[in-house]
């Protein structure tokens, strides 16, 4: 609702008066900043001026000691007070042209006065009056602004709930310092100022995501209470927003005992790793700690010399093989068996038995001299009482190992010494002679303490491979494991062992190796995540979670994702139309096929939270709806009401007419004002073909692949499965013929592309539409 000319000028001169106030600070700051960046580096330099080192007896050396900690300590408080200082400026510098997006008047039962709160992306404080002029939006009193309609509203502190009565919301468009808009509203977030946000570019969009929260999104954004949130959200319903806005407000509340080293999030790509890493910038703190799942397996498998397949090539085998071939029967075979709880169980029941027996040991030699046999360090790690866990027991041959390294160093030193010293050519003086002996047997015996030092005298990789190789282990496993062996588990042995023995790591493989490897060595926990973030969870396996788990044991969790589309659940081989028995993707309900009924089950019943966003706010109602008729069957989708133009389905006659439909409509869009368009295939193969075509047609069309880092605004052209968790001004399907999308397999991700577009969806087909629509 818009307000009166009167009540909008006054709004307006409060924004120049903060503003005016902001850029004061900034200048102080900017001069607090200079004089304590001075008087660090000063300090810094006459760091050992000030010290007179003494070591002429022990309390000569103690006081030493003592000046020098007193000196950094100094130096450290320096350091720190100039960092908060450049804090605090940059977070002024980021607001001074927008300092708040809303407003609330507010009054607390039992006051008499109404106060007003205006909300931005920081808190504010005029220096000479203590005044707050601005709340930071992550502040509990915030939270009525996302949570009530005007009337009776309560807000959480750490202390109490604080009741009151809510009289006033209002919204703000501040854009270059002036007021451009303001409304008030009944609701969350007005329809007409949401609608002025989602009617912006990409880039525009999701710098504006904590003006446009939604009360659902709030619920999720400052939920503490449970261990596990699973947010299934419908395409565009914000999830990716939600996720960032919910590390800013952990990092704002726990900010004396949280930091963003304590957090990590998993990203689907490196692409959308860097789609997201601007924002959180934007909300005022640091960029926490961002890896995609295939990062973290390739970095703990670093020094096995294996070739670890990409998930994305995974998945391009599978979109692209039939039914028809042997060898992708067995792949789907081997896939649905990995990542099922069954191997899960098969694998930590190895785990068990190595604690007792069977961990292979490999030698530890000097060329060709063997010092320290694999048979040797068995012994005696056996030897060990077994009540000691796994990582201890190792922890303690790594240290007799490096022992008996210094006693062979000592050795090698004394026969190089020997050596020079009968050597009639070499004049050098005996201090020479030991130094040159003292390197030699340092360069020589120091790779086999790396080793030792690394767990590397474990053969993990050769554990595994007995795992498909011995019949008698096989059913020893089965045993303890309580979990039969599948049909197929002859196909899966060999399909295994033949990609190993080329040095090739299937992508299903990496997880329980990765697994087995932090079992056997006893470093599968990483104590100091407290928070960890995934971001289209619905992609990842049952084996997968159960991994995270235990790697992040102190860890509470956010899993965010839309199982509307979980493109890996086409690794089945027993997808059936409008139903996926996913084999590497995990339904919010139900987990066919892996013993897990639901997530909540695998992860912990009484600790897990389900929340459902069912509004998507990223697309137009017209190809939100459009979308929707993919599945049929789905997760409820409910479009906000933001009309424009209606998909348009062209097809093509033939495939020249289909390349000529394609550029024409990039052309379009692209002259119409959108600044990013992008041109959807469905695998790699497809999307190398057509850009080969079209360039000569669209000469700025970028080629985005798995190995692309970031992308620019203009036209693009990439597989569908890189567009999950993008968005574009405008997306065109490259074929959407029955030839193309037409298997159960196929539905999910042809459902994901239809869903990137912000404003304009553009299907080209070339001859029958897909089976997915209906017909026209």
């Amino acid at each position: 609702m818009a307000i009166g000319k009167e009540e909008r000028d006054n709004e307006a001169q409060r924004v120049s008066v903060v503003r005016t106030h902001i850029k004061q600070r900034i200048e102080e700051l900017r001069v607090t900043v200079d004089e304590r960046r001075s008087e660090a580096t000063a300090i810094g330099r006459s760091f050992w001026d000030d010290i007179s080192v003494n070591a002429d007896n022990d309390d000569d050396l103690i006081e030493t000691a003592a000046s020098m900690a007193q000196q950094e300590h100094v130096l450290q408080g320096q350091e720190r007070s100039y960092r908060l200082a450049q804090d605090a400026l940059r977070k002024l510098q980021r607001v001074v042209d927008a300092p708040y997006f809303s407003r609330i008047d507010f009054q607390e039962k039992g006051e008499q006065a109404r106060e007003k709160i205006y909300i931005g992306l920081t808190s504010f404080i005029d220096s000479k009056t203590d005044e707050i002029l601005i709340y930071d939006w992550r502040a509990p009193i915030a939270s009525v602004f996302y949570d009530y309609p005007p009337g009776p509203a309560t807000y959480r502190t750490p202390e109490m709930d604080v009741s009151g009565e809510l009289w006033l919301k209002r919204q703000y468009i501040i854009k270059a310092g002036e007021l451009q808009d303001v409304f008030d509203t009944g609701l969350s977030i007005g329809d007409e100022m949401l609608q002025k946000m989602l009617s912006r570019s990409a880039d525009e969009k999701m710098s504006s995501i904590v003006t446009t929260i939604q009360r659902e999104q709030n619920q999720i954004i400052r939920d503490d209470q449970h261990k596990v949130l699973v947010v299934q959200g419908a395409a565009g319903s914000g999830k990716t927003s939600v996720a960032l806005q919910r590390i800013a407000y952990l990092l704002y509340k726990y900010r004396t005992t949280l930091s963003a080293d304590n957090m990590i999030l998993f990203s689907p790509n490196s692409l959308f790793s860097d789609y997201v890493s601007r924002v959180l910038p934007e909300l005022g703190e640091a960029t926490m700690q961002q890896t995609t799942f295939q990062d973290y397996l390739t970095h703990k498998l670093t020094d096995m010399g294996l070739k670890l397949e990409d998930p994305y090539d995974q998945l391009e085998f599978i979109l692209t093989g039939t039914d028809h071939n042997p060898e992708y029967t067995a792949r789907l075979n081997n896939i649905t068996y990995k990542t099922s709880e069954a191997f899960l169980a098969v694998i930590e029941a190895y785990g068990e038995k190595l604690k007792n027996g069977g961990i292979r040991f490999l030698d530890l030699a000097v060329g060709k001299k063997v010092l320290i046999t694999g048979a040797e360090l068995s012994e005696r790690f056996y030897s060990k009482p077994s009540i000691l866990a796994i990582g201890e027991r190792m922890e303690q041959l790594s240290e007799w190992i490096l022992e008996q390294l210094d006693v062979f160093q000592a050795d090698v030193q004394k026969r190089f010494y020997r050596k020079l010293v009968r050597e009639p050519k070499y004049m050098g003086s005996e201090p020479e002679m030991k130094k040159m002996s003292r390197v030699k047997a340092h360069k020589a015996i120091n790779p086999l303490r790396e080793k030792a030092q690394k767990l590397a005298y474990v053969d993990v990789l050769g554990m595994y491979i007995e795992l498909f190789t011995d019949p008698s282990l096989q059913q020893e496993l089965v045993k303890l494991a309580d979990q039969p062996l599948p049909e197929a588990w002859t196909t899966i042995s060999t399909f295994t062992v033949d990609a190993l023995a080329q040095g090739n790591l299937l992508y299903e493989d990496a997880t329980p190796l990765v697994y087995l490897k932090g079992l056997v060595e006893g470093q599968l926990r990483v104590g100091t995540i407290r928070y960890c973030l995934v971001d289209e969870a619905q992609d990842y396996s049952p084996f997968h979670y159960a991994y995270l788990k235990k790697l992040f044991p102190r860890a509470r969790f956010t899993l965010l994702g839309d199982w509307n589309q979980g493109i890996f659940t086409h690794a089945n081989a027993n997808v059936s139309e409008g139903v996926a028995v996913s084999s590497g993707a995990a339904q919010p309900e139900q987990m066919q096929e892996h013993g897990y009924s639901s997530i909540s089950e695998l992860m912990g019943e009484d600790e897990t939270e389900t929340i459902r966003l069912i509004k998507s706010y990223r697309s137009t109602r017209e190809i939100t709806e459009f979308a929707c008729q993919v599945l049929p069957g789905g997760e409820p989708v409910e479009a906000f009401s933001r009309s424009g133009e209606e998909p348009r389905l062209l097809r093509a006659a033939n495939e020249q007419e289909l390349i000529r439909l394609v550029a024409e409509a990039a052309a379009l869009r692209q002259g119409g004002g959108a600044s990013s368009v992008a041109i959807i295939c469905k695998t790699e193969r497809e999307t190398e073909y057509a850009h080969g075509r079209l360039k000569p047609l669209l000469p700025g069309l970028a080629r985005i692949s798995k190995d692309t880092l970031h992308y620019e605004a203009g036209v693009m052209i990439l597989p569908a499965y890189l567009a999950k968790g993008l968005e574009f001004d405008a997306v065109i399907i490259y074929d959407a013929g029955a030839a193309v999308y037409a298997e159960a397999k196929e539905r999910k991700l042809f459902y994901t592309a239809c869903t990137r577009p912000l404003h304009h969806l553009d299907v080209c087909y070339l001859g029958e539409l897909t089976p997915f629509l209906p017909s026209k």
